[in-house]
Order: C-alpha cells, then structure tokens, then sequence
C-alpha cells in the first residue's frame, strides 16, 4: 500500500472519524478459558510436588521449571489481556485521504492517499478473526462486525477496513472522491 505517514494539523477537513474497540466480553472468556487449560497442568504439578510431596509422572520436572513456566504463562496471559484492552481500529476520513491506525501496532496514522484509489465499496465480509489479516483477498483490519470499507487501489492492492457505521463511511468517501484538492 502506498501510504504515507502525515502529520495532522487544523488544515485536514474531517468528514468521518470511527475508533473501535475490542469490547466483545466472549473475547475476554475464551482467552481467560485457554490459558486455564494451559495453566492449570503446572498448577497442579507445583501443588503435587512442593504441598503433597508427590512427584508428578515418571520424569517430574523440577519445581524451578514449573515455577518459571507458570511465570511465563502468567505473564502470557497478563500480555494478552493488555493488547486485547488497548488494541483499537481507528480510522478517518479527511480530504487528503483515508487514514489509519491500529494502536499497539501501528501508533502513527498512515494515510491513503485519494489520488492513490480507484475505486471503494461497502459491503459484508466473513470475519477471519479479528485484528490485522492478510490473505488471496488482500488486506484487512477488523475488530468486530462483518461490515467494511474495500477499497480497490490503483497500484493493484485490495484493502478493507471493518467499520460500524457502514453508511457513514460510504458518505464521507463519495464527500472526498468528490471535493476539489483545493477546496
């Protein structure tokens, strides 16, 4: 993608603006649940060995490794709550362009350019899961919804921002693809 980083003063005319959050509460659980399973093993291992004293299978790891492995996953799953709780799509779109983010990852806006764009649609996806995917169909940022913005650009790359404000969106491009540069 031909985009290029911007600095965001009061010349930019705003027509749409969207942050979304990773705020579904099954995300949440099914992580908490894998790490369950993944923790509860050397819990139980540590338990056997330091509380029972009771080795656990024939070749017991030492209590040293189960405490560093239940460290590391701990610390894991303390990580990925973290990215999920501040992991967001923000996406705009001004009269130089769409222009995007995705904090942890991607701190500053990066903007497609209008001039760069051929042409764009609203339509429904299968959601791949969720985040930043790459794939046959080009690239796509989503956090959740199966709504998006495709866009076609002129260099022959395929992109699609999740939205949920769909129509919005549509607006605010015809509003951009449609107004003077100098205006």
């Amino acid at each position: 993608i031909n985009t290029k980083c911007q600095t965001h003063g009061s010349m930019n005319k705003a027509f749409f603006k969207e942050e979304q959050r990773f705020s579904n509460i099954w995300l949440y659980v099914f992580v908490t649940i894998a790490f369950t399973f993944a923790i509860a093993p050397t819990v139980l291992s540590l338990y056997s060995q330091v509380v029972a004293d009771n080795s656990y299978g024939d070749k017991p790891t030492s209590t040293q490794g189960l405490l560093i492995l239940l460290f590391v996953l701990l610390t894991m799953y303390a990580i990925t709550l973290l990215l999920f709780n501040k992991m967001k799509l923000v996406t705009q779109i001004t009269n130089n362009g769409l222009e995007y983010k995705y904090p942890p990852f991607i701190l500053k806006f990066r903007t497609i350019l209008k001039q760069d764009i051929e042409r764009y649609k609203i339509r429904r996806y299968q959601p791949g899961g969720i985040g930043y995917s790459l794939g046959k169909a080009g690239r796509a940022y989503n956090v959740k919804g199966n709504i998006g913005l495709q866009m076609y650009l002129k260099d022959g790359k395929i992109i699609l921002f999740g939205t949920q404000r769909g129509d919005a969106m549509l607006r605010a491009m015809n509003k951009l693809m449609k107004e003077d540069r100098r205006g």
